[in-house]
C-alpha cells in the first residue's frame, strides 16, 4: 500500500512539472518569436481588464456554475487580434496574479493554473496562426480558424486539468472527466459568435467597443442574482416544509437535508447534469413529505409496526408525490418522491418497480434514505456507525440497493467525503438481519 502511495505521489509530481514546463516554455518561444514592439499596449491593456473581470464574481454564474461573461471569449478574440504570444501570456499572468493575490491560492495550484491557461491560450493560438482564413475579417471565413482555436482550448485545458486531479485524487481520468465537464454546457459555443463580434467591433472603431459589451454582461449578472434569490427563496420554502415535517420527532431531525446532500453529491460522481442535480436535491428534501398525512401514533410509536400500520405507512411517497405535483416549481421532483422506496428486485413500493423500470435519482435516494436512517438514532435502537451501514449496503446491493450508487457512495467515504456531513459515530451493536430493510417496519421509516 506504501508503495503505491509514493508511485501515485511520484506520478502527480511528474505530471506537474512537466505540465508547468511545457507550459513556461511554450511562453517563451511565443515571446521569443513575436515582435512585442508593434502590439498596441493600450488596446491590450483594455483587454486584460475584461479578461480580469470575467474571472471574478462579475463573470461567475452563482446560479448555473457557469460564466456570464467568459475569459476564452476575450483570449480567442486577442488570439485572432493580435497572435499566440500576447494571448497566452495574458492568460499566464491573470490566472497567476489572480490565484496568488485574489483567490489566495496555494503557490503550487496557482503556477499549474498559470502553465495550463497559458500552455492552452498558446497552442490555439498557434493552430489559429496555421489556418487559412486567419486574417480573413472581410468574410464569415476567420470563423473556421476560430472554431479550431476554440476546440483546441477547450481540449488542452481540459486534458491537462483532468491528469493532475485523476493523480491528486487517485480517480480514474474517465471519472475525473464526466464530474468536471458536462455536454450540457454546450452554451460555452456562445464564446465563438461573441468573440468574432469583439473582432469585427475592434477592427471597425478599436478597443473601446468592449464597453458596449458590458452592458448585456451587466444585465446578464442582475437576472442571475434575481435567479438566485428565486431558487433560494425556493429551497427555503421547502426547508420550512420539511422543518414542519420533522419538528415533532427529534429523531429524524435533519434527516432530509442530509438524504439531500448525500443525494447530490453521489448524482454529481455519476454524471448527473446541473438541472438533474437540482431536482435530486428538491427530491431529497421533500421525499418524505407525505408522512404529515399519517398520524403520530404511526410515525412515532417506539416499536415494529404491525402490518396494518406498514401498510399505511407505505402510502406516504403516493401521499407526497400527490402533494409534491401541485407546486409548479417542484413539479420535476414528483417521481423521485413517488418512487425513493422501489428496490432493483421489484420488492419496494408503492409500485413494485423493478430495476430497469428505475430512475437513477429514485435509486440513489433509496440508498442515501436507508444509509442516514441506519446511522441516525431511533426510539428503538441506537445509530450504527457508518462503517456497519456501509457493510449493509454491500450486503444487500442489486437487490435492494443499486450496484452502481452503492458503489459510488463506498468509494465517496473512503475518499473522505462524508466526514463534513455528518458526524462519524464508533457504535458497536451487533448487525440485524437486513438492517436496512427491517428499518422500513419500525415506527419511523428512514
Amino acid at each position: 500500500m506504501g508503495t503505491e502511495r509514493n508511485n501515485s505521489r511520484w506520478l502527480f509530481h511528474l505530471a506537474y512539472w512537466a505540465f508547468v514546463l511545457v507550459g513556461y516554455g511554450l511562453l517563451a518561444y511565443l515571446v521569443q518569436n513575436r515582435q512585442t514592439g508593434s502590439l498596441p499596449w493600450p488596446s491590450l491593456l483594455v483587454f486584460f481588464a475584461f479578461l480580469w473581470g470575467a474571472d471574478t464574481r462579475l463573470g461567475e454564474s452563482q446560479a448555473s456554475g457557469g460564466r456570464v461573461m467568459s475569459s476564452k471569449c476575450i483570449v480567442l478574440s486577442v488570439i485572432a487580434l493580435f497572435g499566440a504570444a500576447p494571448a497566452a501570456v495574458m492568460e499566464a499572468v491573470s490566472a497567476l496574479v489572480r490565484g496568488l493575490v485574489q483567490k489566495g491560492s496555494s503557490p503550487r495550484k496557482a503556477i499549474f493554473n498559470s502553465a495550463m491557461l497559458g500552455t492552452a491560450a498558446g497552442v490555439a493560438g498557434l493552430v489559429y496562426e496555421a489556418l487559412p482564413w486567419s486574417d480573413a475579417f472581410q468574410g464569415p471565413l476567420f470563423f473556421i480558424p476560430l472554431s479550431a482555436a476554440m476546440l483546441v482550448h477547450s481540449v488542452v485545458n481540459q486534458f491537462m486539468l483532468g491528469v493532475i486531479i485523476s493523480l491528486d485524487t487517485k480517480l480514474p481520468f474517465e471519472r475525473v472527466y464526466r464530474r468536471t465537464y458536462n455536454w450540457a454546457r454546450l452554451r460555452a459555443l456562445l464564446d465563438l459568435p461573441f468573440a468574432a463580434m469583439v473582432v469585427l467591433l475592434y477592427m471597425q472603431a478599436g478597443a473601446w467597443t468592449l464597453v458596449l459589451f458590458l452592458f448585456p454582461v451587466l444585465a446578464l449578472y442582475q437576472s442571475d442574482r434575481l435567479y438566485q434569490r428565486n431558487k433560494e427563496a425556493h429551497i427555503n420554502s421547502i426547508a420550512a416544509l420539511t422543518t414542519a415535517l420533522e419538528a415533532d420527532e427529534p429523531y429524524t431531525h435533519g434527516h432530509s437535508y442530509r438524504v439531500a446532500k448525500y443525494a447530490v453529491r453521489i448524482g454529481k460522481d455519476l454524471g448527473m447534469d446541473e438541472d438533474e442535480l437540482e431536482t435530486l436535491e428538491y427530491g431529497g428534501l421533500l421525499h418524505d413529505i407525505g408522512k404529515i398525512a399519517i398520524t403520530n401514533e404511526i410515525i412515532c410509536k417506539p416499536g415494529r409496526l404491525t402490518d396494518s400500520e406498514f401498510e399505511v405507512m407505505k402510502t406516504h411517497p403516493t401521499i407526497g408525490a400527490d402533494i409534491v405535483e401541485q407546486i409548479k416549481f417542484l413539479s420535476d421532483a414528483t417521481e423521485l418522491v413517488r418512487h425513493h422506496h422501489e428496490r432493483p428486485d421489484g420488492r419496494g413500493y408503492p409500485h413494485g418497480q423493478k430495476d430497469g423500470e428505475i430512475s437513477l435519482g429514485c435509486h440513489i435516494l433509496n440508498v442515501c434514505d436507508a444509509f442516514d436512517a441506519m446511522t441516525s438514532d431511533r426510539p428503538y435502537r441506537k445509530a450504527l456507525s457508518v462503517e456497519q451501514a456501509m457493510e449493509e449496503l454491500v450486503r444487500y446491493k442489486g437487490t435492494q440497493f443499486e450496484e452502481r450508487v452503492v458503489d459510488c457512495m463506498l468509494r465517496l467515504y473512503h475518499q473522505g467525503e462524508f466526514n463534513n456531513m455528518r458526524e462519524m459515530r464508533a457504535t458497536t451493536i451487533p448487525f440485524q438481519p437486513n438492517l436496512a430493510e427491517d428499518e422500513e417496519k419500525q415506527s419511523i421509516v428512514s
